[in-house]
């Protein structure tokens, strides 16, 4: 009897790994850093993206899932503290959502969904990389990041999670293509975004839209294109 209850116990705990409770979301930027911006700055990638995360964490909590968000706010996170909130608190699933633009084609536009890739990147997504990650070089005071986490050790953390943070990055790009409009589906890319780095669970990184763009600009700051937005993802 007590090794049956015992074996018991132990299907339970191995159960519970595979179900999703937990889920971190990152608002993109925050406090001093505001993002991409556009409108003499009037328009801020910070502000939007923090919408749209209360707008998913409202949404899965009515699905009774716990939620763990790196800010509820406008304040300013570090990209290391961002995995240390998620890890700590055994998230299940890392969501961070971002605003992208382009400064020479304002015509551009759609949403794409980011898995990280560390070392060679793609020269068509080199820019996007490189704005993401431009917040270590300008607002945080050290690059403690590369200190506590070797990129040999992010690569390591990162194929162990590759197939199921592949799998939620094509269904987000299906849901959000069902709900919003196939032709701005531009598929599921690979970039070496730093957020990401220490994250030791299944993780994303999505563009949701172009703030460059003029159409995009204006839905992107439309609460009822934000809930449309966080529902696709609530339901991926």
């Amino acid at each position: 009897y007590t090794a049956q209850k015992k074996n018991a116990i132990k299907i339970k705990e191995e159960k519970k790994k595979y179900i999703i409770d937990t889920i971190v979301l990152d608002a993109g930027h925050g406090g001093k850093d505001p993002g991409a911006c556009v409108q003499s700055c009037q328009i801020q990638e910070k502000h939007i993206t923090l919408e749209i995360v209360k707008e998913i964490g409202v949404e899965l909590e009515k699905l009774g899932i716990n939620v763990i968000y790196t800010r509820k706010d406008d304040r300013f996170i570090t990209l290391n503290k961002r995995a240390d909130i998620a890890n700590s608190n055994n998230g299940d699933l890392f969501i961070s959502i971002h605003v992208n633009s382009i400064s020479n084609s304002p015509r551009t536009k759609g949403f794409e969904t980011y898995l990280l890739r560390i070392g060679k990147t793609e020269d068509a997504i080199k820019e996007v990389e490189k704005r993401e990650n431009s917040v270590i070089d300008k607002y945080e005071a050290s690059s403690s990041l590369y200190e506590k986490l070797s990129k040999i050790n992010a690569t390591i953390i990162q194929d162990a999670n590759s197939k199921q943070s592949a799998n939620l990055a094509n269904i987000i790009q299906k849901q959000l293509a069902q709900s919003i409009n196939n032709k701005l589906d531009r598929g599921v890319k690979q970039a070496g975004f730093q957020v990401l780095w220490g994250v030791t669970m299944p993780n994303v990184l999505v563009e949701v839209g172009f703030i460059t763009n003029k159409d995009e600009r204006k839905n992107l700051t439309s609460k009822k294109y934000q809930i449309k937005i966080a529902k696709s993802i609530v339901n991926a």
